[in-house]
């Protein structure tokens, strides 16, 4: 089975725990929206050609028991009332006797529900500004989902999810975007703007939680497995967020250009930032496999047992003068930052900084 570009779906993706068959998010406006399904399909043109639609008479509204699609957080209701299907022959799957084009389905404008807690979706959507008081304005909720694309590679699936988006937010005057499998709300406008040169955008979130441990912090990755990709976490001490954060981003779109691919024991990074790859249950709901990354001594708080740069803990610190010169780091896209805005070409040329701050610390009268 391949799709209409001639490539081979990852078939063993799909039966993972977390991977949606249904992909699905929900446009929030302010009022009622009336949707144009014409004037849509003119706009979803101009990005598939090969397009088609059907806007009715369907069946009366039954009960929705796909998970991805089953919203009672936000407006109290699972039945869902059919507006448009568009048929996309740019993105067809081929089967033993037929071919298929996926689909994406719009449903009718349904009411929110006043009392909605959007607490701990607010918490972790770092790039949605307005808070609670921007939230409220919001009264209705328009599901988009795609329908026989699971079946598609998972980049050539977001390609088509992401266009046919974007066409409805330009043609509705939606505002704000409620990605349910990535946890977060995203800005319609910044979606548009962002969404052509960042293939994940919307899909992927980036979350930060302090544990229990002093200093300890667990950033992770939600929304890579609902697409049949290994999300990812990583768990360090002493370490600052932001130092964690790029590395992720890093990983994770090499992970969606490289076909959802990683092997226990690899390293991510550059010639000398190397992060310890591992597969391991999630440490933070929902319940997943994800790809542990390990920074190394100090600073991993997880559960791997080898350091990705052999730390030894009886060695001497070494000079910067016994190093080969390393190649340089800024075609990996992976720098360590200091907060004086000092940039480390390595992992370890970063520890031997801190190493001297440390003996400074120590020297008397300092």
């Amino acid at each position: 089975m391949v799709d209409s570009a001639g490539q081979q779906p990852q078939e063993g993706k799909r039966m993972k725990p977390g991977f949606l068959p249904v992909y699905a998010v929900e446009l929030l406006f302010r009022d009622e929206p009336k949707l144009d399904a014409s004037a849509i399909l003119h706009s979803i043109h101009k990005r598939i050609p090969k397009t088609a639609i059907n806007t009715g008479p369907f069946r009366e509204t039954e009960k929705v028991e796909n998970d991805a699609l089953r919203r009672k957080e936000t407006t109290g209701d699972d039945g869902f009332e059919l507006a448009a299907v568009f048929y996309h022959g740019d993105y067809s799957v081929a089967f033993t006797d037929s071919e298929v084009p996926a689909q994406t389905r719009l449903f009718q404008p349904r009411p929110i529900r006043e009392e909605l807690d959007w607490d701990g979706v607010l918490q972790q959507s770092w790039k949605w500004q307005g808070g609670t008081e921007r939230l409220e304005q919001y009264g209705y909720a328009v599901t988009l989902c795609d329908w026989y694309a699971a079946m598609l590679p998972f980049v050539r699936r977001m390609e088509l999810f992401h266009a046919v988006l974007a066409s409805i937010i330009e043609t509705t005057g939606c505002d704000a975007v409620y990605w349910q499998p990535s946890g977060q709300l995203l800005d319609a406008g910044a979606f548009l703007h962002a969404y052509p040169n960042e293939p994940l955008y919307g899909a992927l979130n980036v979350r930060v939680y302090q544990m229990q441990r002093k200093d300890e912090v667990l950033v992770d990755t939600l929304g890579l497995t609902s697409l049949g990709i290994p999300d990812i976490q990583c768990r360090v001490v002493d370490m600052t967020p932001d130092r964690v954060i790029p590395m992720i981003y890093g990983a994770a779109y090499y992970l969606y250009g490289s076909g959802g691919e990683v092997t226990d024991g690899q390293l991510l990074g550059g010639a000398g930032l190397r992060w310890l790859c591992e597969q391991q249950p999630s440490v933070l709901a929902p319940a997943r496999v994800v790809v542990d990354l390990n920074p190394g001594h100090p600073y991993y708080a997880g559960t791997q047992t080898t350091d990705p740069v052999g730390y030894d803990p009886n060695a001497e610190v070494e000079s910067a003068d016994d190093w080969e010169e390393e190649q340089d780091e800024s075609a990996s896209g992976y720098r360590l930052r200091d907060e004086d805005g000092t940039e480390f070409r390595s992992e370890r040329e970063y520890r031997l900084r801190e190493s001297q701050r440390a003996s400074e610390d120590r020297e008397p009268g300092q």
